[in-house]
Parts: C-alpha cells; sequence; structure tokens
C-alpha cells in the first residue's frame, strides 16, 4: 500500500508527492493531500474523501470498465490507507 497515497489512495510517483515542512517529498502523501508538512484538507471526512475520489476517476483517462471497477473498489481501497485506520 505504501505505493498509494496514503489519504487518497492515487498512485505515487516522484512528480506528484507532497511536500514535507521542510521542502522534502513525503513517500507516504500525494501533493493533492499534503502540502506544507499538513493536510491540505485537513477536515475531511472518510465520506468526502469517497465523493472526491469518484470524482477524480470519472474525469480520469481510462476506458468505461476499468472506471466502473474502480469506482467500486475505491471505498475498499481507501478504508487501507493509514489516514482513515
Amino acid at each position: 500500500m505504501e505505493k498509494f497515497c496514503q489519504s487518497c489512495a492515487m498512485p505515487l510517483n516522484e512528480t506528484n508527492r507532497g511536500k514535507k515542512e521542510d521542502g522534502s517529498s513525503s513517500l507516504i502523501y500525494c501533493n493533492l493531500c499534503y502540502g506544507n508538512g499538513k493536510f491540505i484538507n485537513e477536515n475531511i471526512t472518510y465520506e468526502e474523501m469517497i465523493e472526491l475520489g469518484i470524482k477524480g476517476i470519472e474525469s480520469s483517462k481510462g476506458n468505461k470498465i476499468k472506471k466502473i471497477i474502480m469506482k467500486k473498489s475505491y471505498p475498499y481501497l481507501l478504508k487501507k490507507c493509514k489516514r482513515w485506520n
């Protein structure tokens, strides 16, 4: 699970990692969830994160079948992230 953002479950790579307070890259959070050493949307609920993630999946590139599978499995994947445990 470490190769995914531990807040939103987005796949992590060198270009989308969040930043710690000292400016170094976070190894576990993406730049959409984490910046300057803290969560960008600190008060987001698990349910709100699901809604946000599903909107992101819908707007992403990919075929319809893959998107349907991703949207169905997203809540289960998100539940495994450190932020929601």
